[in-house]
């Protein structure tokens, strides 16, 4: 009949339904902190991960990279063909050639400054770790430039901490800003850009070889070749200041 209540099991029921409607209400309302955490802050990572190959090659980070390891490379590559004979010509044969073996050893020392790097990284971020590579290339560049023989070994130590700093610091920006996904395939892009650069050593070589102060013509024109990496590296700390995030460096 219509005027008829409700059973008694009709009504426990819908009781049952309300207070379980009711104590889930309760559970979404009552942890909201925990929910808000848990969705809202995921873990951040570089704008650049994540994006298809294609569009992070032509980002201002593809590009610094490719400019200064292929800039450093040659730079570096020149240093290691023609050390032994601005050796030569600076008297290292009257010595029994101890100052050309002195540089080969010195190769070999650059894992002692490695913890160091992690630091400079770590506290500096890339801009300062990069200019110090910069500077570094810098001071071996002008020892090279210089016609005494005991001089040279500044500029061995200054080039040993370059080439630790340079490839250190290169694979670490690649790996934070690209991503591991994609980084193995854009080093092998620079790589190969890099490879070609260097074909210009012989030719670089060979256009001064002939002239009186050859290795002044040389070293000077490799020092021209540091400059754009170092407005590259400007570029960069402005970019990194505006996203803290690219960087590297520890807060």
């Amino acid at each position: 009949p219509l005027g008829e209540a409700p059973a008694p099991e009709v009504m426990g029921a819908r009781e049952a339904v309300a207070e379980g409607a009711q104590r889930a209400a309760d559970v979404k309302t009552s942890g909201p902190e925990i929910a808000v955490e848990e969705v809202a802050t995921p873990r951040q990572r570089p704008a650049l991960h994540g994006l298809p190959l294609r569009r992070q090659l032509m980002t201002f980070e593809f590009a610094f990279s490719m400019l200064f390891l292929c800039t450093q490379l040659f730079r570096s590559s020149v240093y290691l063909v023609t050390n032994k004979e601005l050796l030569q010509d600076l008297g290292d044969a009257s010595t029994g050639y101890v100052y050309t073996q002195i540089f080969a050893a010195s190769l070999a020392a650059s894992a002692v400054v490695f913890p160091v790097i992690n630091m400079c990284l770590e506290r500096r971020g890339f801009a300062d770790t990069f200019m110090l590579i910069v500077g570094l290339g810098m001071v071996w560049n002008a020892v090279a430039l210089v016609p005494n023989l005991p001089f040279q070994l500044m500029g061995f130590a200054a080039f040993t901490i370059f080439r630790a700093f340079l490839y250190c610091a290169h694979f670490v920006f690649l790996t934070h800003t690209f991503g591991s996904r994609t980084s193995g395939r854009i080093q092998g892009t620079i790589s190969l850009l890099a490879a070609c650069v260097n074909f210009m050593i012989w030719p670089s070589i060979m256009v001064v070889n002939d002239l009186v102060n050859r290795f002044t013509y040389l070293y000077g024109f490799l020092m021209l070749v540091s400059i754009p990496p170092g407005v590259m590296v400007l570029l960069l700390r402005r970019r990194l200041s505006n996203t803290p995030l690219a960087d590297c460096r520890r807060v």
